[in-house]
């Protein structure tokens, strides 16, 4: 009989011990597999996450928020550096405008409520006139037009960058326009288009201009809806702005480009913009997920290292068991080479066998692995978001509330996905384990002494 068929024979001879033997080491295995393809998972995730999330930086004229406040709007100088700033990889420009009533012979949807008034309040006020005796002679009143609604007008070089928080921006009817035209061509608000019975193909004047309606767009915000998109180009002419650009929206390549980004806009651009970014959102998201992939790494060598320790006992145990075998077998004309080949073959028919049960198991398991992690990892990531969340009110609770509704996309996204490559990696860490497993009981067996065991027993 040779020494691989002895070593198969050996290994299933007492099938108690060894099936406890193969249990064990398949449940090793199966939690390396299933480990190895949440990690993978959620490391494609972060990647994924570091190019689309938190990678948005906001450039606006230095002192302006929308379309109030001071300063100058950014130039077509101002543009183009931007646009070549290292890590840069888009650009959406956009120039937003007011239209009243003596610019469009639209009339706005919107429906003026307090705090709209105060806005736009109108005030009266009392001038008096004193002769030499200094009595009041004459007095003259003026009061101000009562306020209306006005008409948001958006000039932009990508019409689905005009979007909501947390919403987006979809076409219920025709098409999108192109945002580089300059034609006077319109996207008009859903709730705007009922008000003045706009469809595709209709005509409205703005700034003494015909403009077609090419499409009829909601974002599910009121405002939004109520308002006008254009292209940049058209708006910078229709309101004799050549070149003027109100807000910048840059894309970089990635979040760990952000705050690099941000520092050399800011040298480029000086005091003339405000520079904003989304980094603590990415950052937010990007830790919880990394927070993930260090836990299945710490599980991926905590079950490699059980895997190995379970093998290496079970071996040891069976060399302490059969040293009168071993010392019969050297007696009689056994080589060392051929006694330590026996139990590595014992070892790796284990080793396979329960490798096998246990890449099936990890196969079945790995989702389910990978969704409680994540689940777990959303739970505590959302309490932390909220927390910061409660701390920060007021005017800016919008933005926390679409970085919990980011943060929560990007956990609840991530996907179990079993590659080749991880499941080669599972295989190679098992043969792995099967060698370390079986070289100190081999070791041990060709210690053994033929003349010393049949001594002792």
């Amino acid at each position: 009989m040779n020494v691989v068929t002895r070593g198969v024979k050996n290994a299933v001879r007492s099938p108690l011990k060894s099936g406890a033997i193969v249990l064990m080491f398949a449940i090793s295995i199966a939690l390396i597999l299933s480990m190895l393809v949440a990690r993978g998972s959620v490391l494609a995730k972060i990647n994924d996450v570091k190019a689309n999330a938190g990678t948005a930086i906001t450039i606006r004229p230095a002192g302006v928020m929308g379309d109030q406040g001071g300063g100058d709007p950014l130039t077509a100088a101002q543009i183009a550096t931007i646009k070549s700033t290292t890590n840069v990889s888009s650009v959406t420009s956009s120039l937003t405008d007011q239209m009243t009533t003596t610019d469009t012979n639209l009339t706005s949807s919107l429906t003026l409520g307090s705090f709209g008034a105060r806005q736009q309040r109108s005030t009266s006020t009392t001038q008096a006139s004193t002769d030499t005796t200094g009595a009041d002679t004459t007095a003259t009143a003026t009061t101000r037009p009562a306020p209306t609604p006005r008409i948001s007008v958006t000039g932009t070089t990508d019409a689905n960058s005009v979007s909501t928080t947390g919403g987006t921006l979809t076409i219920s009817s025709g098409a999108a326009i192109d945002g580089n035209s300059s034609d006077n061509i319109a996207l008009v608000g859903a709730t705007l288009a009922t008000k003045n019975n706009l469809t595709v193909g209709s005509t409205f004047t703005a700034y003494g201009q015909t403009i077609t309606v090419k499409g009829i767009y909601t974002t599910g915000n009121a405002f939004q809806d109520s308002g006008i998109i254009m292209p940049l180009a058209t708006v910078q002419t229709l309101t004799d702005q050549a070149g003027a650009v109100s807000s910048v929206s840059a894309k970089v390549n990635s979040s760990d480009n952000v705050a690099l980004t941000v520092t050399a806009l800011k040298t480029a651009l000086g005091d003339k913009a405000d520079i904003t970014s989304e980094a603590e959102q990415a950052a937010t998201s990007v830790t919880s997920l990394e927070g993930i992939a260090s836990l299945t790494l710490a599980g991926v060598i905590a079950a490699a290292a059980a895997g190995a320790l379970i093998i290496l006992l079970a071996m040891i145990l069976v060399v302490r068991e059969r040293r009168r075998e071993i010392g019969v077998i050297k007696a009689i004309g056994g080589s060392n080479g051929k006694v330590i080949g026996q139990f590595i073959v014992e070892g790796l028919t284990i080793t396979v066998i329960g490798a096998v049960i246990g890449l099936v198991f990890g196969i079945l398991v790995s989702g389910p692995m990978t969704t409680s992690l994540v689940s777990n990892s959303q739970n505590s990531a959302s309490t932390s978001a909220s927390t910061t969340g409660r701390g920060a009110r007021g005017g800016f609770g919008g933005g926390f509330a679409s970085a919990r509704n980011q943060l929560n996309t990007n956990l609840t996204q991530v996907t179990a996905s079993l590659t080749p490559q991880i499941f080669l990696a599972a295989v190679g860490i098992t043969l792995l384990i099967a060698l370390l497993g079986s070289a100190i009981p081999a070791w041990l067996t060709a210690r053994i002494r033929p003349a010393e065991v049949l001594r002792t027993e």
